[in-house]
């Protein structure tokens, strides 16, 4: 058995060893010269230590006092180191932390794995909606009314805002972000409880605008529009290019040279890359091998971007050519040239056009990149009636320059 004195007379060796008392109690003195209490004993069977803390802080009497507790949880068939996890815990629940804190704590788990976008739709969240509504109070005192009233206030919030829409989308953003946050404090063993769950509805998701063909009119006025804006000839290059290629504009916005054939007059856009897919970025929607004929004019527009943009992208930054083109700039620029259709438009309105000229739907779809029913289809045909899609993407451009005429 062990005394204090014999205890104090146990110096470091060159590995750890340990010295018993009795009931399973032993003192383990490690290389440092630290020496801690340690319990063994046998669960069903099984043998386990647990550590009952460092001496002298723990003395020799509380160290067998803490082995006879131990003992009695073995009496009730309960595992000490089982028992011991689960007091750990539960005090954690009672540690206060405060929504921001939680937040932070999942943002920063998640930001560096996804888009831009993403960081900042979340950070303009926390600032102008989440954390002045409950940021500083205790997660687990977050309750559903709070969340409501956040909804409703985000609601005001961006009606009071122009050309913002009317807040609906946002509010139930924010309380999706809420949702996550909240599953994250669960698991985290910070709360137990998500006032969020059983908000589902509680906002009504306002009609979702699909795109629709040009008028006659904007056609009319599109190529007159362009001449007369004074977006940069980089912008101008950017939605001319959507025009003709049906491109989305975030395609538009992310193309590289890399993927510019000159010589065979095709544009191949890669699936993303297991890097870019970590950080949410993809290259087209769905996340495919997609070709693109350049007609003439198309030809000509990557031509004249060679001069404008920087090594990498063919479209860049207007204030800083080390960035790619903002995806929103091309429906800035067409609005402030008076029109109302956004780039999404354009793209119904060669969908339109083309199906009235007796293009098959089915090289039309595949031009547009819209994901095919049968996926095995669909990844491995994307060459399909290339030449046939060629012709029909040289029509499309001539059709549009036509609306000058």
């Amino acid at each position: 058995m062990l005394n204090d004195t014999k205890i104090k007379q146990l110096k470091a060796r060159e590995k750890m060893y340990r010295v018993a008392d009795h009931s399973g109690l032993c003192l383990e003195i490690r290389v440092n010269g630290s020496k801690h209490w340690r319990f063994r004993y046998r669960f069903l069977g099984k043998a386990s230590m647990l550590s009952l803390g460092e001496y002298p802080m723990i003395t020799l009497a509380a160290a067998r006092q803490k082995v006879i507790e131990q003992k009695l949880l073995l009496d009730q068939n309960i595992d000490p180191v089982k028992f011991k996890t689960e007091e750990k815990e539960k005090a954690k629940l009672n540690i206060e932390s405060s929504f921001r804190e939680i937040a932070l704590e999942w943002y920063s788990e998640k930001k560096e794995r996804r888009s831009e976008s993403f960081r900042s739709t979340v950070e303009k969240a926390f600032e102008k909606d989440l954390f002045p509504a409950f940021g500083s109070k205790d997660i687990k005192q977050v309750t559903p009314h709070d969340i409501l009233r956040m909804q409703k206030d985000t609601i005001k919030r961006v009606v009071k805002q122009t050309n913002h829409g009317t807040g609906e989308s946002t509010a139930i953003r924010n309380r999706q972000l809420v949702h996550s946050i909240f599953n994250y404090a669960i698991a985290n063993l910070r709360c137990e409880n998500n006032p969020a769950v059983s908000l589902g509805q509680t906002v009504e998701r306002p009609p979702k605008e699909t795109a629709r063909p040009l008028t006659k009119d904007e056609m009319e006025r599109f190529h007159t529009a362009m001449q007369n804006s004074r977006s940069t000839e980089m912008v101008k290059n950017a939605i001319y290019l959507l025009m003709y290629s049906m491109m989305r504009s975030i395609e538009v916005c992310r193309l590289k040279w890399e993927w510019v054939d000159f010589e065979n007059k095709l544009i191949t856009i890669p699936p993303a890359t297991k890097e870019q897919m970590n950080k949410g970025e993809r290259n087209i929607k769905m996340n495919r091998i997609h070709l693109i004929p350049i007609s003439d004019q198309i030809f000509k527009i990557l031509s004249n971007q060679k001069i404008q943009s920087n090594d990498e992208y063919v479209f860049c930054s207007v204030f800083n050519k080390s960035k790619i083109m903002n995806k929103t700039t091309i429906n800035r620029a067409l609005g402030s040239m008076g029109f109302e259709f956004t780039a999404h438009d354009c793209r119904a309105t060669a969908s339109t056009i083309l199906h009235e000229a007796g293009y098959s739907s089915e090289w039309i779809e595949m031009q547009l990149a819209h994901v095919d029913k049968n996926a095995v289809r669909g990844t491995y045909n994307h060459a399909q009636n290339l030449e046939e899609r060629r012709k029909m993407m040289q029509d499309w451009a001539d059709i549009v320059d036509e609306w000058m005429e």
